[in-house]
């Protein structure tokens, strides 16, 4: 009897001890509670685009029971990323230091960079362990905090004349006129136009591309800055007005400077438009181009160029390619070949150049070898029938590409299917033979 109270009586004793190493609230019950606040930039806050910016926090332990291993998460949506070198995840408490209860607070910051205009969302999330459950926090005892921010442009160019695809004779001299507008809710100051040029124009004697407004308040538009410009060659010139300024000490970033380009045409030529969508195109030139280099050629598009292919199944090596800002061994894009154009953004094509050579000059005519070729359409008439155009040459298959699907174009109808102006073909012969186009 004496060994069974002895027993009771230590079990009691144990007991004892968990009820009072067991945390006990007011309402019993003891846990970590982690909140974040953004508190910098505020919600609606304007930042000039491709600027740099910190985002800073607050995380607050609001429970009544210490957290450990505490962190705190960043997450962006939108045109902005984290400065190189910064984490996402920031570690602000680890064991065995531990995040005190009862509104205990630490302060954390990213360094973030605006890649472009446009809204920014901005999340901050708190993690850690809650200390009596040796568990993640989780739940209704965690809370994020988000807001969301504009990133603005500051400057914007207006070219107020010449209008888009004017026309001009060579010996022409013509005039740009810009205005800039400051569409933001800051005030600039050192405010500049830079006027460039592409190709076959050039700016008269005397005159100098960088004209100064001064400052420009939120919202003001300046006057008229105008160049004077002389044709130097046939064929399509792109313009474009630049600007610049600083807000504060600051020089604002590219990303919050919103350019104008003007196009004009100078000469007698013809003109092409090939419609390009987004992602792969296979095109060939309806058009003689005045100028068949490659930059000449998609000087109105090269923005938007991943990259251009073309498949030379008679000298090889068999794949050229070109792609901006990058090495590349093809130089030329030439009437009566294709090409497979990847494209960031859709966009038109122009084309200037003339139907046939100029006067003395032997008519088009395209060799080709057995095998795969990419064959081009080099014609705007919209009547050619497959057989006429391949006439005289031995094919067995012909393959086309348009509106991001393959299409086939069978024997039987070769001589009711038209080619259409713009696209490109694959097209395998049988025979060395030559295209005669009409």
């Amino acid at each position: 009897m004496g060994k069974i109270c002895s027993i009771l009586i230590t079990l009691a004793l144990v007991l004892s001890f968990i009820v009072v190493a067991a945390p006990v609230s007011a309402n019993g019950v003891y846990y970590a509670e982690l909140v974040a606040n953004i508190t910098d930039p505020g919600a609606g806050d304007h930042i000039m685009g491709g600027d740099e910016f910190t985002v800073t926090a607050n995380v607050t332990n609001t429970g009544n029971l210490k957290a450990e291993e505490v962190t705190a998460t960043i997450d962006i949506s939108g045109n902005a990323t984290l400065k190189a070198g910064e984490v996402a995840t920031k570690v602000l408490v680890t064991s065995p230091q531990y995040f005190a209860a009862d509104n205990t607070t630490i302060e954390v910051s990213w360094d973030l960079v605006c890649i472009g205009g446009g809204a920014v969302n901005i999340t901050v999330t708190p993690s850690g362990i809650d200390f009596f459950t040796g568990g993640l926090i989780v739940g209704s005892k965690l809370h994020s905090d988000k807001i969301s921010i504009e990133q603005k442009k500051v400057l914007e160019v207006i070219i107020v004349a010449p209008p888009e695809d004017y026309a001009l004779n060579v010996t022409d001299p013509f005039e740009v006129t810009a205005q800039v507008k400051n569409i933001s809710s800051l005030n600039a100051t050192d405010v500049k136009l830079t006027l460039s040029i592409d190709r076959y124009a050039q700016m008269k004697t005397g005159e100098v591309a960088l004209r100064t407004e001064g400052t420009l308040d939120s919202n003001e538009t300046s006057g008229n800055h105008t160049w004077t410009l002389e044709c130097t060659g046939e064929g399509f010139s792109r313009i474009t007005v630049t600007p610049s300024g600083k807000v504060g000490d600051t020089a604002i970033p590219a990303d919050a400077l919103e350019p104008d380009t003007v196009t004009v045409r100078q000469g007698d030529f013809d003109v092409a438009n090939i419609t390009l969508a987004e992602g792969w195109n296979l095109i060939s030139l309806p058009l003689i181009p005045l100028d068949s280099h490659i930059e000449v050629v998609l000087a109105g598009i090269m923005d938007d160029v991943k990259g251009v292919w073309y498949w030379d199944a008679a000298t090889g090596p068999p794949w050229k390619s070109f792609a901006p800002d990058a090495p590349y061994n093809l130089h030329f894009m030439e009437d009566g070949k294709a090409y497979w154009i990847n494209m960031e953004a859709g966009q038109p094509l122009y084309i200037a150049g003339t139907k046939m050579p100029e006067g003395g000059e032997l008519p088009p005519a395209y060799d080709v070898v057995v095998g795969w070729n990419m064959v081009g359409f080099k014609s705007t008439a919209d009547n050619v029938t497959v057989e006429n155009y391949l006439a005289g040459t031995k094919y067995t298959r012909i393959y086309g590409f348009d509106n991001d699907t393959w299409f086939v174009i069978p024997g039987t109808a070769y001589n009711t299917t038209y080619m259409v102006p713009g696209l490109g073909y694959w097209v395998a012969f049988t025979e060395p033979g030559t295209i005669y186009p009409l």
